[in-house]
């Protein structure tokens, strides 16, 4: 009568280790391709360039061009009249 009882009892425990194994199995793969793909994902999108088109025009423009425009002004004093 033991044998009868045992025996079933065995094959569902090993059936129930054997399913529970593959459960575990495939959620770790699903997690592992989750964040694959999270990771391509997030690869793609560059950092915008910090470096605006005005600055790097700023930054090529030849400074004795620009001196060369500069007309300056004389300063009144403090009555009005120009120096």
């Amino acid at each position: 009568m033991e044998l009868v009882i045992g025996i079933p009892l065995l094959i569902g425990l090993v059936a129930g280790f054997i399913a529970v194994r593959r459960t575990i199995l495939r959620r770790r793969r699903s997690l592992q391709a989750y964040t694959r793909t999270r990771d391509e994902r997030l690869r793609r999108v560059r950092p915008r360039s910090r470096r605006t088109n005005r600055a790097e025009m700023r930054a090529n423009e030849d400074p004795t061009t620009v001196m060369g425009q500069i007309r300056t002004k004389a300063r009144r004093n403090g009555n009005g009249s120009a120096a």
